[in-house]
């Protein structure tokens, strides 16, 4: 067997090169606009500049969980597993993803109700289980998700790039059931440190990340069934940490790439407003296509403030007191957070204009695309049209069109490359 070619030279966990982590938040179908960035910037931005750009931390959440456990499995070869998402997000279609058929409306009462043996008394109560209960069910089965991204995934490379270093640290995101607490499944390369903070409603577990994880941090609320992993059910991580900056930091990061799928705050709300005024008379489907945003919203934008800030803070003090100002600094401040200051450069990468909007225009273009086989699967092709239709971001969530992840994929693409220098400066070498 011929050695992989290696793209360049590539850093390891012992490198002196400065960590650099890539930072993927959820969105479902949403996640294909991240496909499109990490082709321009793996494998576009190369061709035009040399750079080949370096991550060696992946932190991911719900679908972006999937884009960073891809990746850190072809570390070797980043240029090329972005070509290859790339085609899998443009190819996707909704039947590869979910299935809903006379199984699935059968099951809607369990769905809503849970298992009919739990509304008959008992005259004792069930024996206790290893796990708090079953897995909670979803809209959909999700086993053609499982299938393909046994496939899309080397899970095995991804094990030897953290044996060997090329890859520091992986970092996954989901939710617990019972507790709603922030559940961080991490692995790292030898010798590199979760620094785990103090905040109650997060917990760190160190595993062998698989597909389990994948699948338990895109388990889309209502939609998904959850995931039981060592007996604890879980479901979206979007739902407390879509955008998984945190955890890129804990791990040790100096430089991070953080691509969203949101628009800046002040566009999103106008671009919202103006979907409700499109609505005279908004239905149920509306409302929950804006409950999902709502629960799985986060204050990104803020952290990266606070990062600017601290870095505006050491920078200044280092200026006036010299070197010793961060080491004192730290002293003071570390027993309360467990983990370092430091400076950190960060760059953003969101999209132009709406993503629910493209949806939109899409399913006027391309309606039978959202269809699923049968009966069934034509009535919730007819429903999440009619939410497309109706602005409702629940359409874009399950949009797995090929019109629709073409189209985000080609707008990642264009964002990626208007941030150009800012993209070089946070992955290119340093000085």
């Amino acid at each position: 067997m011929t050695p992989r070619k290696r793209h360049g030279k590539q850093a390891t966990a012992s490198s002196t090169a400065p960590s650099t982590a890539l930072v993927l938040g959820g969105g479902g179908a949403f996640a294909a606009y991240e496909a499109g960035v990490l082709l321009y910037l793996l494998d576009e931005l190369p061709r035009e500049t040399g750079l080949r750009p370096h991550f060696d931390v992946f932190a991911g959440t719900s679908a972006g969980a999937i884009n960073v456990s891809a990746l850190a499995a072809n570390a070797d070869d980043l240029g090329g597993a972005a070509r290859r998402l790339a085609d899998f997000w443009r190819r996707l279609t909704l039947p590869e993803v979910v299935r809903f058929g006379l199984r699935e409306v059968r099951a809607l009462g369990r769905l809503f109700l849970g298992p009919i043996r739990a509304l008959v008394p008992h005259p004792r109560p069930p024996r206790p289980r290893r796990g708090p209960h079953d897995p909670v069910a979803g809209l959909f089965d999700t086993s053609p998700l499982r299938e393909h991204l046994e496939a899309l995934v080397p899970w095995g490379r991804l094990q030897e790039h953290l044996a060997s270093g090329l890859v520091r640290a992986v970092a996954l995101c989901a939710t617990e059931v019972c507790t709603g607490t922030s559940a961080i499944f991490y692995e790292t390369a030898a010798g590199v440190e979760y620094k785990e903070g103090r905040d109650p409603n997060k917990e760190v577990h160190r595993v062998r990340i698989g597909v389990d994880h994948v699948m338990a941090s895109s388990a889309i609320p209502f939609l998904f069934p959850s995931v039981l992993i060592d007996g604890i059910c879980y479901t979206d991580g979007a739902l407390r940490q879509n955008t998984p900056l945190n955890p890129a930091l804990r791990l040790g990061a100096e430089r991070v790439l953080v691509v969203s799928l949101t628009q800046p705050p002040g566009a999103a709300k106008r671009t919202a407003r103006l979907g409700c005024r499109r609505n005279a008379y908004p239905g149920a489907l509306f409302l929950l296509g804006r409950t999902v945003p709502i629960l799985m919203t986060q204050s990104l934008d803020y952290e990266l403030q606070r990062i600017e800030r601290y870095n505006r803070l050491i920078a200044g003090g280092c200026a006036e007191y010299g070197d010793r100002f961060l080491s004192t600094f730290n002293n003071i401040l570390t027993p309360s957070r467990n983990a370092n200051y430091r400076r950190v450069h960060t760059c953003h990468i969101r999209p132009s204009r709406s993503l629910t909007d493209v949806a939109r225009q899409v399913v006027r273009q391309a309606p039978r695309e959202l269809r699923l086989p049968g009966l069934a699967g034509g009535l919730v092709g007819r429903v999440l049209a009619s939410a497309a239709l109706a602005d409702s971001d629940l359409s874009g969530y399950l949009m797995f069109a090929p019109a629709f992840t073409g189209a985000l994929v080609d707008l990642g693409f264009r964002d990626a490359r208007a941030q150009r220098e800012e993209l070089r400066l946070v992955t290119g070498p340093t000085a």
